[in-house]
């Protein structure tokens, strides 16, 4: 970990030094849904059925997960800015209390409902026992998932980027290989799918724990454990989380009826979208991955007491988003026939998702600014405006792209999504101008608060280097 004054002389550097571990990590993370699916579709009976049934209710802990996860990962950087390590542990307890409350009630929600949402998704009846069995052993495995967020996040926040990455890559592997061990090597067929889920939970979080201990945020380095602030974390987790939960609900909604819209054009037309929306999942990760860095930074230096520098990092990481949606959008667009044909060999589907990709391909550019804008919005206390401006796009889309589908075709939606891409640019705009605003009345604060002008300088001072105790990790912000 390198001394935080460094990061304020440099903060193209230090958003890069927390984002390269992060986006292979994340994206292999995205990966592992689609994977577990492909091994349960060489599976016999309706695995395959049961598990594409389950997708949409998956979204709800992905909702939780990430809600919790941003909130605990805001106090984490705002601590470690401060050099208060002891202030990160005691979030980390308080968040991981409320996942625990959290993740207990959704299990049981599940499991109680899991044969009225059999009936709400039309589940046929020869799968309705077996999505039913699958649902309520599935719940309770997903709510480990929880342990491994909470301690990946509080390493992120810690500027422990690396750690963090091999938390959730040990828990991504260890689902997939559990899956295929358990599920195919064992013979246990979809029953071994929950057992493989929660052993993921359980590695993730085993690993997260030792990390932390080893970083000095938990334990003897740490220093006696002070009040866990459960009420601190539970209003951060509403100002924080929950806007971002429900952004994921949003996005899952307007997939959906995205969905419906097209189908009125056939199996072509959906299947190709569809692809062309999973390389999508695929190119977003960059966008949130450095939004998500940029903000670690920014609550750093606002732990740290630097105002003044939040600016100037969130210019870096809009720049740095800026060149690699430079080239990822040009590489969409020219590349789209590439994709279609790798995607699919059925040249109507191929052909459908090339299309897409030629409409919305080079729209990417203000896309994945806009995706880090929104990410940085949400973790430092701008999160109702985030949510709000993520319902009024995707809304904006679905409500108009579908009336010009439904007299123009599929094109006029994919024209549709790439001007809310463009008009999206909004929030880049409120996002400067939201941090502007946070630094100038910071700033303020301290120097209402100082007596003189020295006192002012200490405040803004940069914390001393800890990291000794990281045991030598990714730097810090």
């Amino acid at each position: 970990m390198t001394d935080p004054a460094g990061a304020a002389r440099g903060p193209a550097r230090s958003v890069l030094r927390i984002a390269a571990p992060m986006l292979p990590a994340d994206v292999v993370a995205v990966l592992v849904p689609l994977a577990v699916l492909a091994l349960m579709g060489r599976m016999d009976g309706d695995a395959h059925y049961v598990r594409a049934l389950f997708m949409p209710v998956q979204f709800l802990f992905l909702a939780l997960t990430a809600g919790v996860g941003a909130g605990n990962q805001v106090a984490a950087a705002v601590a470690h800015g401060a050099g208060d390590l002891r202030a990160a542990g005691a979030a980390l307890r308080a968040n991981a209390r409320l996942a625990a409350g959290a993740g207990a009630a959704f299990s049981v929600l599940l499991i109680v409902l899991a044969p009225l949402l059999g009936d709400l998704m039309g589940v046929s009846g020869a799968a309705r026992d077996d999505f039913t069995a699958f649902l309520r052993a599935i719940a309770p495995a997903s709510a480990l998932l929880l342990g491994p967020a909470l301690t990946a996040t509080t390493l992120r926040g810690c500027g422990l980027a690396r750690q963090a990455a091999a938390v959730t890559l040990l828990a991504a592997l260890t689902e997939v290989g559990g899956v295929a061990l358990l599920g195919m090597g064992a013979g246990l067929g979809i029953d071994g799918v929950a057992p493989a889920v929660a052993l993921s939970g359980l590695a993730g979080t085993a690993l997260g724990w030792a990390l932390l201990r080893r970083a000095g945020l938990l334990g003897p380095a740490a220093g006696r454990p002070g009040p866990v602030p459960v009420r601190a974390a539970a209003r951060r987790l509403l100002a924080v989380g929950v806007p971002v939960g429900a952004s994921y609900l949003v996005i899952c909604a307007s997939n959906l009826a995205l969905m419906r819209i097209l189908a009125p054009f056939g199996p072509s037309v959906q299947s190709g979208y569809a692809n062309a929306a999973t390389l999508q999942t695929l190119l977003i990760m960059p966008g949130l991955v450095l939004g998500s860095a940029t903000a670690i930074v920014l609550n750093g230096h606002r732990g740290a007491g630097r105002s003044r520098s939040l600016s100037p990092a969130l210019h870096a990481g809009l720049r740095i988003t800026a060149g690699a949606y430079a080239v990822l959008a040009a590489v969409s667009y020219t590349g789209r026939d590439l994709f279609a044909g790798l995607m699919s060999a059925d040249p109507r589907i191929a052909a459908e998702t090339s299309l897409y990709l030629g409409t919305v391909g080079l729209s990417y550019l203000l896309m994945g600014l806009v995706l880090a804008a929104l990410t940085v919005l949400e973790q430092v206390g701008g999160g109702p405006a985030a949510l709000a401006m993520n319902a009024v796009y995707f809304v904006g889309a679905v409500s108009v792209g579908g009336w010009l589908a439904a007299s123009s075709g599929p094109v006029a939606l994919y024209r549709t999504i790439a001007a809310f891409n463009g008009l999206g640019v909004a929030a880049v705009v409120v996002t400067v101008l939201f941090v502007r605003r946070v630094a100038a009345r910071e700033g303020a604060g301290r120097s209402r608060d100082a007596d003189t002008p020295g006192e002012v300088a200490a405040a803004g001072a940069a914390v001393p280097d800890r990291g000794s105790v990281a045991g030598g990790g990714a730097a810090g912000p």
